[in-house]
């Protein structure tokens, strides 16, 4: 009889440590959150699948989970979200390394990490390589990352920017439209909208592995950092709690946000049966940094010493 009482006082003395412990954390996080303030994170995103992540965290409650107070917020383009964070409308952003370069030294705003994302090339199915779109019209937004992945790939197969016509159209919707009533030969786009583009007929000739670094980053209004050092560290790891959500569940899990941004039910089709995968957020590589404001200084959408110091700040969480 005295083993057993002592093995019932082991496990309750078990019970008391783990719960002991849980209550600890949960302690530390709302300190945490206490000690940043009152401040809304108000974060802008394109309607892309950069954003997901995020969308993920809200769609799980992790947000409040962890108890940060987040307000999520979409816009139909660059220039909208450009706006959003030149006026001070949001405080925290996701875009990408040659837009943020557009507008460093018009906004006071550090890269925090990187994010993930992807652009592909859809062009009319008569054309069944990227060569073949020589003398063609393809549309992309010249002050992004969508032409410069354009340049890139163009490179790839011994072609220059010069062989091809780019014309700029910034929403990615109106980008698709476009493709559909052929008044471009091809789009530059992310996802959901290049899987529209095929949803509507279109071939995709080629597109960026989502699993690799391929210029997306997750940005903060210098302000916000200088009072919420703690939260920023919470939003971080939750951003990586939505990531790993989705290497689970692949698209499928997204389906809802993914009609949101504007895709089809064909293109969420198309995007359920893809077996992807992201990375966690980490800091930004000093050459995928440098090759970006380098194009972008090039395209004279920056002025100024290529600084990867000056322009990423050090956050913990981020290695």
């Amino acid at each position: 009889m005295s083993r057993i009482m002592k093995k019932i006082g082991l496990i309750l003395a078990t019970l008391v440590l783990v719960l002991s412990s849980l209550s600890l954390m949960n302690v530390k996080t709302a300190q945490a959150a206490e000690a940043a303030g009152e401040t809304k994170i108000v974060i802008g995103t394109t309607k892309d699948v950069s954003a997901l992540p995020l969308t993920i965290a809200k769609q799980a409650n992790l947000f409040q989970t962890n108890n940060i107070n987040v307000e999520l917020k979409s816009y139909d383009s660059t220039e909208e979200l450009n706006n959003a964070i030149t006026s001070g409308e949001v405080n925290v952003a996701v875009t990408d390394l040659v837009n943020y370069a557009s507008i460093a030294k018009k906004a006071n705003w550090k890269i925090g990490s990187t994010m993930p994302g992807y652009y592909g090339l859809a062009a009319n199915k008569k054309y069944k390589s990227v060569k073949k779109l020589k003398g063609k019209t393809i549309a992309v937004n010249k002050n992004d990352s969508s032409k410069y992945y354009l340049k890139q790939l163009l490179k790839k197969n011994k072609m220059k920017l010069k062989d091809v016509k780019v014309k700029n159209v910034d929403p990615e919707a109106t980008r698709v439209s476009d493709l559909k009533d052929g008044s471009v030969d091809a789009i530059v786009a992310a996802d959901p909208w290049i899987s529209n583009a095929k949803a509507n007929g279109a071939k995709i000739l080629n597109k960026q592995n989502l699993k690799k670094d391929n210029g997306n980053v997750l940005i903060f209004s210098k302000d916000y950092l200088s009072k919420n050092a703690s939260s920023t560290l919470i939003l971080i790891d939750t951003v990586n709690q939505g990531i790993k959500t989705f290497n689970k569940n692949g698209f499928m899990w997204t389906y809802n946000t993914l009609a949101d941004f504007g895709a089809s039910d064909k293109a969420r089709g198309y995007m359920g049966k893809e077996d992807v995968s992201m990375k966690k957020v980490h800091r930004v590589k000093k050459s995928d940094f440098n090759k970006a404001f380098k194009y972008a200084k090039s395209q004279k959408l920056y002025k100024g010493k290529v600084s990867v110091k000056k322009y990423q700040v050090k956050l913990k969480g981020v290695k």
